[in-house]
């Protein structure tokens, strides 16, 4: 612990340890983390990493990342690392994203120039169908950006994909406008695939997640490994609207396989396809990427990517999840063990609160402060979202109260001009160091259990620099940020319109 508080001193940020959570207006008293925890033995544990968690890859695809992986920090590198991968480019590109901003441009002809320049490069881009056709003030979206390429260099070379929920069909489709329709269930997997190496993400593909939208970023370059996650996006492409080139003035339209059901109209019939598609390609990266336990040594870095689409019958994600918060219960019992998890948003799902709640484990949980919120500068209902996040948060804060959770703590990343986006877990067991992190998309929140598609990566470390390469990530992260405290989040919960409390339910499902 003393190294931890001699790292944050010099780069005056805050430490990983146990945080109190206070019931005092002033600031929250950081507590002397050189004592005794009182969870267990607080030294080495003959554990590796490897054999702690060793149940999480067993029937799940798992993969040997020999080369270094790269932990980018910022998002003006995420962008530049972007235009890299695309120029560098020589086989194929793979871009799965929630949406392309529509003024996206830079973006846009770099890949022109690519597709233009390696008549052998393939470009597969990967949207949500909802979000991708939402226009803005000037009538663009993603899919009219991206439709000219479709044009230049034919549907064979550059396909791309809207994926379509089938929990919005029939009536309902017709009666929900744009942006309120995106409730229903959306695309959300990020990641952007060059040649054989993976970006990881949970950022799109806009200008504030270029600039300063804070998100997290890892660059693996694997074959194998990128392999799958190319799989991945084209598997749910197969089951996709494609965008074709249109003459008319709309520039494009959309058009699904003949050999899959349309979600709008038969989502029954889709939700089986979909689902049976999902399930071979999840059983066939499972039987081809085992790893028998033996050929894994402590200095084997492993990624396990999952997957979670409820809407298609597809839990894997849910499942590992519950899986590694059984584990770290089981170690911290023992042993002793803290955790940083962190969201864009504080509306973690009931279950993944209730983990942490009964987990003997130390954590603390990292979200976006009102100011950081994507919402806070809203119109309309949207406005008071963040408000909606503050009451949540207090009514957690007083259920670890209640339970004498001194060691669960909440912080808030505040930093001027900047919003938060990030999402992952970082895992010490009882090191200084993390042995494990989760990056991807997900958000933790019922959203992503029970209606988006999902994906993320565990990824057990075994190299002492990529390590400390996380560790440098959860410390850049929390040099932005606060512990908040209960009477701060009462005053909060207090100001906000007696309205919104009703309507929480609701939120809490849909954002």
């Amino acid at each position: 612990m003393n190294a931890i508080r001699a790292s944050l001193v010099a780069q005056r940020a805050r430490h990983l340890g146990p945080r109190m959570l206070s019931s005092s207006s002033t600031a929250p008293r950081r507590p002397d983390r050189t004592r005794a925890s009182p969870q267990g033995n607080i030294g080495p544990s003959a554990l590796s990493a490897h054999q702690v968690f060793a149940p999480l890859a067993k029937n799940r695809p798992v993969f040997k990342i020999s080369k270094p992986i790269t932990v980018i920090r910022e998002p003006q590198q995420f962008y530049r690392d972007l235009l890299h991968g695309i120029k560098h480019a020589r086989r194929r590109i793979c871009l799965s994203s929630l949406y392309i901003g529509s003024d996206e441009t830079q973006l846009i002809s770099a890949l022109d120039r690519a597709l233009e320049q390696n008549p052998a490069l393939q470009l597969c881009v990967l949207l949500d169908c909802l979000r991708g056709t939402r226009t803005d003030a000037t009538g663009m979206s993603s899919a009219a950006l991206l439709s000219p390429l479709v044009a230049r260099f034919g549907a064979e070379r550059v396909q791309v994909a809207m994926y379509h929920t089938p929990a919005l069909s029939g009536l309902s489709k017709q009666a929900w406008p744009q942006r309120y329709n995106e409730a229903f269930g959306l695309q959300h997997i990020k990641a952007y695939v060059f040649d054989d190496e993976v970006i990881v993400s949970g950022a799109n593909l806009s200008r504030d997640y270029f600039t300063n939208r804070q998100d997290r970023y890892m660059r693996i370059p694997d074959r194998q490994f990128t392999d799958y996650f190319a799989g991945l996006i084209a598997t749910i492409s197969q089951f996709s609207f494609r965008v074709l080139a249109d003459d008319r003035a709309s520039r494009y339209r959309l058009q699904m396989a003949p050999s899959v059901a349309d979600p709008t109209r038969e989502p029954r019939a889709f939700i089986r396809e979909a689902n049976e598609r999902m399930a071979e390609f999840l059983q066939r990266a499972e039987l081809e990427h085992a790893v028998e336990a033996g050929a894994v040594s402590e200095h084997d870095t492993l990624a396990i990517p999952t997957v979670q689409m409820r809407q298609l019958g597809i839990t894997q994600d849910e499942a590992h999840m519950a899986e590694f918060f059984d584990l770290v219960n089981t170690f911290a019992r023992s042993h002793g063990c803290r955790s940083l998890m962190a969201s864009a948003y504080f509306n973690f799902s009931d279950q993944y609160k209730r983990s942490v709640l009964d987990s003997a484990s130390r954590w603390d949980l990292l979200v976006a402060s009102p100011q950081a919120n994507g919402f806070y500068t809203a119109k309309g209902i949207s406005q008071f979202i963040p408000d909606m996040y503050s009451i949540i948060e207090h009514e957690f804060v007083r259920a670890a109260s209640a339970r004498a959770r001194g060691d669960i703590s909440i912080e808030e990343y505040a930093r001027a001009g900047w919003t938060f986006h990030g999402k992952g877990v970082w895992c010490y067991l009882n090191q200084k160091l993390p042995q494990l992190t989760m990056i991807g998309s997900p958000n933790y929140g019922y959203r992503s259990i029970y209606r988006d598609l999902e994906a993320q990566v565990t990824v057990i470390l075994g190299s002492a620099q990529l390590q400390t390469d996380i560790h440098q990530e959860a410390l850049g992260l929390l040099s932005h940020s606060k512990i908040v405290s209960q009477d701060e989040l009462q005053q909060r919960a207090r100001g906000s319109p007696l309205w919104l409390h009703g309507l929480k339910p609701f939120i809490m499902k849909k954002m």
